[in-house]
């Protein structure tokens, strides 16, 4: 799935100008500032993977970047081009961490290497302990045992990728015992299905998604959607069991059809788990659709359009409010991507916070969401792209302090605003409440109430607001309308719509 999705991003960039949406600035969003970039004439810089490492080097943070040769440098970024290597990893990347023989000491896994850790907040011994032949997706605890464990799922493995779905490398006291031992399919996952992904679900077993569509010259279905498995691994066990859980199936006759290339959303700030996923309206033409399968089952929580997308998670806050961000990838009518950041805090909140344009049409390879790098206490985020035209296009972008709050002359006199929960909340329908917002210019603006699904639901209070803090009174005794989620947005008099927040209604 990874050639897959590569060879997505090399025809949605040639398809961009074909298939153009609005421009980004008609949109009033704040634009990340970027921190460094590397030399246009260096090759290689990032190809095979750029990673976080937090706690690495007496206590500070790092980045690893892969270099052309395959290797991994690890720098600290204390200023701009700071490119001083305090660590090779000889297996490149991505760099993880684990305590993975129980010792209480963080151990390092460098692409298929693991390093052994020798004092936490400082780095491996440089000595390899262990080669294993897996790429590691992610690190769990599948087998319960107290081990971490390495997971290498495949993209795309299923029954036509030999009956494998992936590897597992089993974490313990000695490293080398640890096993590295494959998984396959499921009597009910049958030749449609592909592996999407995996994660760990509530209960601590993990979860399988996979993708399930019709096949070249197989008519007997006509349709794809998404299935999701369990995979129960008892304690010690090599094997997993599976169950199906739960399926959404789209029938191209009546529904729009997925276009795979979905990410899980997880945080430790976040009791929910949620897939972020597209339907395809056409060619390179997209709805992105969130589903919370907390609860193993597949709830759309809110869809809304955008076209030419990817997204990614980030496994990092870009602001100030700690819960992880999620960002989408998208190309538009001068071939140079645009990375657009959402707020983890709302997982359904449809208006990204920022964005930042890179200034190199190129194909997108990765979005990383790093340490503080410039001393603000905000992460930052780490782009990488494989230029058309150019050798290289690697930018390391700052977070924000305040994620809706920048000058007037850097979104050429555009109004952006800031606009708190309502307080009280949740809103009892016999009551008002204030909203709080920072108005950046003068005008007219008014509230919309929408369903989850965007429907128009009321047009509350329309009033002229004056720049700066304003505090918004928020009616709703007058509206009949049922308990549960909303969203309420903030619009001008054009119809603009500035920014959003999810609300509930008791």
């Amino acid at each position: 799935m990874k050639t897959l999705l590569y060879l997505f991003a090399v025809v949605l960039l040639y398809a961009a100008p074909l298939y153009s949406q609005k421009p980004i600035e008609s949109q009033g969003i704040p634009e990340l500032q970027e921190w460094w970039r590397a030399p246009a004439d260096e090759k290689g810089l990032g190809r095979y993977g750029v990673s976080h490492i937090p706690n690495f080097y007496h206590g500070k943070d790092a980045m690893g970047v892969s270099i052309n040769n395959g290797q991994m440098e690890t720098w600290l970024n204390r200023f701009p081009g700071d490119r001083e290597n305090v660590f090779t990893w000889k297996g490149g990347g991505p760099v993880l961490q684990a305590d993975f023989n129980g010792d209480g000491i963080t151990d390092y896994l460098g692409g298929a290497i693991v390093y052994r850790g020798v004092k936490n907040g400082e780095p491996p011994d440089s000595i390899p302990v262990r080669t294993l032949t897996i790429s590691p997706s992610t690190i769990a605890d599948v087998n319960h045992d107290g081990y971490p464990d390495i997971v290498d799922w495949y993209d795309g493995g299923g029954r036509s990728y030999g009956g494998s779905i992936g590897r597992v490398a089993y974490g313990a006291a000695d490293f080398n015992d640890m096993k590295v031992v494959s998984f396959h399919c499921a009597s009910s996952m049958d030749s449609t299905m592909e592996m999407e992904s995996m994660y760990m679900g509530t209960d601590g077993d993990m979860r399988i998604l996979m993708f399930s569509y019709n096949q070249p010259k197989d008519n007997r279905r006509d349709f794809n959607g998404y299935v999701l498995f369990r995979a129960t691994w008892k304690t010690g066990d090599t094997l997993p069991t599976y169950e199906k859980l739960a399926e959404v199936i789209r029938y191209r006759d009546t529904d729009i059809p997925f276009q795979r290339g979905g990410v899980v959303y997880q945080s430790k700030h976040h009791a929910n788990i949620y897939f972020i996923t597209r339907e395809s309206l056409g060619m390179y033409l997209n709805n992105v659709v969130i589903f919370d399968v907390t609860k193993d089952s597949f709830e759309q929580k809110i869809k809304f359009r955008m076209d030419f997308v990817m997204p990614y998670t980030l496994h990092r806050s870009l602001d100030e409010d700690h819960f992880e961000d999620w960002s989408i990838l998208q190309n538009h009518n001068n071939s140079a991507p645009d990375i657009f950041i959402f707020s983890g805090k709302s997982i359904s909140d449809s208006v990204p916070q920022a964005v930042f344009r890179l200034s190199c049409p190129v194909v997108v390879t990765s979005i990383v969401g790093i340490g503080d790098v410039n001393g603000d206490s905000v992460n930052d985020l780490a782009i990488n792209g494989q230029a058309l035209d150019i050798p290289n296009c690697f930018r390391i972008v700052l977070g924000t302090k305040s994620a809706n709050t920048v000058s007037e002359q850097t979104l050429n006199e555009r109004s952006i605003f800031t606009l708190t929960d309502p307080t009280p909340h949740p809103l009892s329908r016999g009551k008002s409440a204030i909203l709080s917002a920072n108005i950046i210019k003068s005008g007219e603006y008014y509230l919309e109430l929408v369903d989850i699904s965007g429907k128009h639901v009321a047009e509350l209070q329309r009033q002229y607001l004056e720049a700066g803090s304003q505090s918004i009174m928020l009616d709703i005794t007058r509206i009949p309308i049922a308990s549960g989620s909303y969203i309420l947005r903030l619009k001008n008099e054009t119809g603009m719509i500035f920014g959003q927040r999810t609300i509930i209604i008791e």
